[in-house]
């Protein structure tokens, strides 16, 4: 099986560190690199690769966004590439956001550099990937926590309001209007038990929500 690859991340030697890892891989063909969203999309476009691989935060396009959003954003226009996240993010829940979003796989950049092979494999065989180390019991922890009832949606507007931005500005980054935005906002808010902004900013921050 040959597949074409294009890999994304806002750091040149990370870049380097995955073209070298898999370009020695015969099933594998890297046909393009980007430092940021837009030129990722650019990518896209232009090849339509069979698998993306993309940093998780890498900013750089307000009207793209990171995290959740960029996930949403090439899963939706670009159904048929599969997309792997190569992230320094070790957050349960933020972990389960991006399975959520559809993401087929989520590597965290400081495990096993063996991973991304396993990882790959996966995708190329149609497989969602996870990490060994995700067992029942961490899944089923993560399922019973409120964060976790968050949808893909809420916890982006969680995010960008935990960031400091208002609902008006986070209406315009996610090209929503405020009502959506406020709606979601409580919604989210609801899920988690909290009941003012203040409520909510504490809880993020205790919870470590977007380690």
């Amino acid at each position: 099986m040959h597949a074409t690859v294009v890999i994304a991340d806002d750091h040149p030697i990370v870049l380097a560190g995955i073209r070298h890892a898999i370009e020695h891989d015969p099933r594998l063909e890297v046909v393009g690199q980007a430092q940021d969203p837009s030129s990722l999309v650019a990518l896209m476009h232009a090849h339509a690769p069979d698998i993306v691989i993309t940093d998780y935060n890498m900013p750089g396009n307000d009207a793209l966004g990171d995290g959740i959003k960029l996930v949403s954003y090439l899963l939706r226009h670009f159904p048929h590439s599969r997309l792997l996240v190569l992230t320094m993010v070790s957050n349960p829940s933020i972990i389960a956001a991006m399975y959520r979003a559809g993401a087929g796989g989520v590597v965290r950049k400081s495990g096993d550099p063996a991973e991304l092979g396993l990882a790959l494999s996966a995708l190329l065989a149609r497989r969602i990937y996870r990490p060994v180390e995700q067992t029942w019991a961490d899944r089923a922890a993560v399922s019973m926590t409120p964060a976790a009832r968050l949808s893909p949606r809420e916890f982006e507007v969680l995010r960008l309001f935990a960031n400091g931005r208002s609902v008006g500005d986070i209406a315009r980054l996610l090209s929503r209007s405020i009502k959506t935005v406020s709606t979601q906002k409580v919604s989210a808010m609801r899920k988690l038990g909290t009941r003012t902004d203040q409520e909510l900013i504490s809880f993020c921050l205790a919870s470590d929500l977007f380690r």
